[in-house]
């Protein structure tokens, strides 16, 4: 399963902390996107935040791959579960259907 996770680092975190972690931050997304456990990884401009799409098969897993981020306790995030478009129309086509259709 895949999850959009959109992380920003917390005001609060000291400057010298945060240059000292972002680097490893940098090593640690790009692991991450050689063993294919994340698609994507994206700054966000403007602010000190990023956006991965990653891909995990149960939520231990997902738990583990954010925990294990250098940044892990000076970010906020949200985290999103993805479904493909052809997935989605296909269930909104089933709901969409009249009760005729549905054997009622």
């Amino acid at each position: 399963m895949k999850f959009l996770v959109i992380q920003k680092v917390k005001h609060d975190v000291p400057l010298e902390r945060w240059a000292k972690l972002l680097p490893l931050q940098f090593k640690y997304f790009e692991k991450l996107e050689k063993e294919q456990t994340v698609d994507l990884t994206y700054h966000i401009i403007g602010q000190q935040g990023s956006m991965l799409v990653v891909n995990a098969e149960s939520d231990e897993k997902l738990s583990r791959i954010i925990g294990q981020d250098p940044l892990f306790f000076d970010c906020k995030r949200q985290i999103y579960p993805l479904t493909t478009r052809q997935t989605h129309e296909k269930q909104i086509l089933e709901l969409l259907k009249p009760p005729t259709e549905l054997g009622m």
